[in-house]
């Protein structure tokens, strides 16, 4: 289980308030969510640890055997790779772990939820739909 991932930065924007990771995705509008071990995931996959290490990581954060973690962290990161959030990339030198939590807490699976009700939103985007010589001159047909 030596997968390494990197966030897809091609279609991906993402950041984390209050301990949430919210990911667009910039082609679909599709929002994803990430909280709990989920993040805690998504922080690993920044750090640029492999699925071992990151199965390491959160067996010193929370109450499940490194082995365990690990292969729930293969199965959450092959879910972030079928919506496109994650590709694949060879292993490189890690960046720093995030630091375990003083006592372990209870484990939970990752969870990641997607929501699809913003998408007209996220994907209005004028700024891609001007001409070169600037607003309001918008390419496509004029009405």
């Amino acid at each position: 289980m030596q997968r390494v991932v990197s966030v897809n930065s091609g279609l991906v924007v993402h950041d984390t308030l209050d301990g949430e990771v919210l990911a667009i995705r910039n082609d679909t509008g599709t929002y994803f969510s990430m909280v709990g071990t989920a993040a805690d995931v998504w922080a690993c996959i920044l750090a640029g640890l492999d699925v071992v290490e990151a199965g390491a990581v959160l067996s010193a954060r929370y109450e499940i055997a490194a082995a365990d973690a690990a292969a729930a962290v293969d199965s959450f990161v092959a879910e972030l790779l079928e919506h496109q959030l994650v590709v694949e990339r060879a292993a490189e030198p890690v960046a720093a772990a995030p630091a375990p939590l003083v006592s372990r807490v209870a484990w939970q699976v990752p969870v990641l939820e997607q929501f699809t009700d913003m998408q007209d939103l996220l994907l209005f985007d004028t700024i891609h739909e001007v001409q070169p010589e600037g607003w309001p001159n918008v390419s496509g047909p004029q009405g």
